[in-house]
């Protein structure tokens, strides 16, 4: 694509810790369609009767004039992302860092939609919003955007909603689908957004409504919570871009759908669409190449029979251990069984396993246990 684009980011809510959600909405114009857009939400200005701001605090709960401006926004060219945090899982037991991995992630997410298909990129952020996310996001950009010959220009600056007034859609959007995912409104408003709303993502994820909160025992999410903020923060400090592109990909894919695992070909051909590796990499090069160094750095990455996934709950954990077993210990019982059969050939003067000093250790202790298994 050889077209640019403005973008106006704001927040809903504050991010100070409690059980509220926040919510950060980028508003994504292209250039040819922001004085069309301008010109409706002045109408929904007069409209409406909102004087002379559109802003979510001072619709509140008067459900039918939300209900009507978001009917007329859906008229926009412009596309929303919005992010939501539910910070009422982000409890103080699990302490900041799970804060912090959140920020973290909603600025990787907002910087991959506002950089990734344009070559022009003009940022325009709320200079109310919390410096905290707003700043980081700044700097998350200044530290991964790398100018090339297709990616070449991108500015970030603070205004207000007086003077960027899309900046108000922002605020109106992003306060529209917090007070739905909270619980505060019906998904009258919400639904009626939906022509503009490209993505809208809750973290940590839930099922596909995005108000329903994950419906597991305490251990289950307990398990959620640590392999997707581990997968987060090595996203986060991962340098190589395949290895973390890969990882961001098996994060999302496993949010999205659920109990599934996803095949080693599904990711590879994400990696060859992006550009990232040859069309020449197979399911072997995925494994050596890409799954292999992610465990090795911590990533929790869970197998089968049909793929990978960040694990989400005991069973998949369960499906890993079973998978590793079954490929494993057939192994290690003919290991072992060789290893017996040559020892007492050999009047005990021969280990087939004196060169490897771990493997040797290793069976010394499994050898009861497999030779008593079936």
């Amino acid at each position: 694509m050889n077209f640019s684009q403005t973008v106006f980011i704001d927040e809903s809510g504050t991010p100070v810790l409690n059980d509220e959600c926040y919510a950060v909405c980028a508003i994504m114009c292209n250039d040819d369609n922001i004085d069309h857009d301008k010109g409706i939400l002045e109408s929904i200005i007069k409209k409406h009767g909102v004087g002379s701001e559109l802003k979510s605090s001072a619709i509140g709960s008067k459900f039918q004039r939300r209900q009507g401006i978001s009917g007329d926004l859906s008229a926009l060219e412009s596309k929303c992302v919005v992010l939501v945090i539910k910070k009422k899982h982000l409890n103080k037991k699990d302490g900041f860092s799970y804060k912090t991995s959140a920020y973290k992630y909603c600025q990787r997410r907002l910087f991959e939609k506002v950089y990734k298909s344009y070559n022009k990129v003009g940022v325009i952020v709320d200079s109310f919003g919390s410096a905290e996310f707003m700043d980081g996001f700044k700097d998350y950009i200044d530290k991964h955007f790398e100018p090339n010959i297709f990616n070449h220009e991108r500015s970030v600056k603070y205004s207000n909603p007086k003077e960027s007034i899309m900046l108000q859609v922002a605020d109106f959007v992003a306060g529209t689908v917090r007070r739905y995912v909270q619980g505060d409104d019906d998904s009258k408003a919400f639904d009626l957004l939906s022509p503009i709303l490209s993505i809208v993502e809750v973290w940590p994820r839930s099922g596909k409504d995005p108000r329903k909160d994950i419906e597991s025992p305490e251990l289950d999410l307990a398990i959620e919570r640590h392999c997707t903020n581990a997968a987060m923060e090595l996203i986060d400090e991962e340098e190589n871009v395949v290895l973390r592109e890969s990882l961001e990909f098996l994060l999302c894919s496993s949010a999205d759908n659920g109990d599934s695992f996803i095949f080693g070909d599904k990711l590879l051909s994400y990696l060859i669409s992006q550009g990232l590796v040859e069309k020449t990499k197979d399911k072997f090069w995925l494994q050596n190449s890409v799954i292999a160094p992610l465990r090795d750095k911590g990533a929790p990455i869970a197998a089968s029979r049909d793929g990978y996934k960040i694990p989400r709950n005991q069973k998949d954990l369960k499906a890993f251990v079973d998978f590793v077993s079954q490929k494993t210990l057939p192994y290690l019982k003919k290991v072992n069984n060789m290893r017996n059969s040559l020892s007492i050939g050999l009047g005990n003067r021969y280990d087939m396993l004196q060169e490897n000093e771990d493997l040797k250790n290793l069976m010394t202790s499994l050898s009861q246990n497999l030779d008593n298994s079936k």
